[in-house]
């Protein structure tokens, strides 16, 4: 097993963690968010500069955000999942690059098999 498998097995437990307690709860894991930024640094440290990260493990990165802005949008008092949201944000930023919703740098989400920033 790569140690990019481990990465992506390690997300997958924290996926369920951090969304069925909000989705059923609204409550918001810090714990498990505290393991999650700590597992986007080792993704960082993983993939260095590498031009590519596989597609379907960036769209698990990318779900975690958009779920938690989805729960955001079923309770009355979203502030807490909101900054959580943008928080976690924040970290894909620096595994991503801040480009990744405009038009001047390709990003590390396009291609079919893997996510290449040329």
């Amino acid at each position: 097993m790569s140690e990019i498998d481990e990465l992506e097995a390690r997300l997958d437990t924290l996926t369920t963690a951090i969304l069925v307690p909000m989705r059923t709860s609204k409550d918001v894991d810090h714990q498990a968010l505290g393991s999650l930024n700590n597992l986007i640094k080792d993704l960082i440290s993983e993939v260095g500069d590498a031009p590519a990260i596989p597609r379907r493990l960036a769209g698990k990165l990318w779900f975690i955000f958009t779920q938690m802005l989805t729960e955001a949008d079923h309770t009355r008092s979203p502030e807490e999942i909101l900054r959580s949201a943008w928080n976690y944000q924040e970290q894909l930023e620096k595994l991503f690059g801040p480009w990744h919703g405009t038009a001047d740098q390709p990003p590390r989400c396009r291609g079919t098999e893997v996510i290449s920033a040329n």
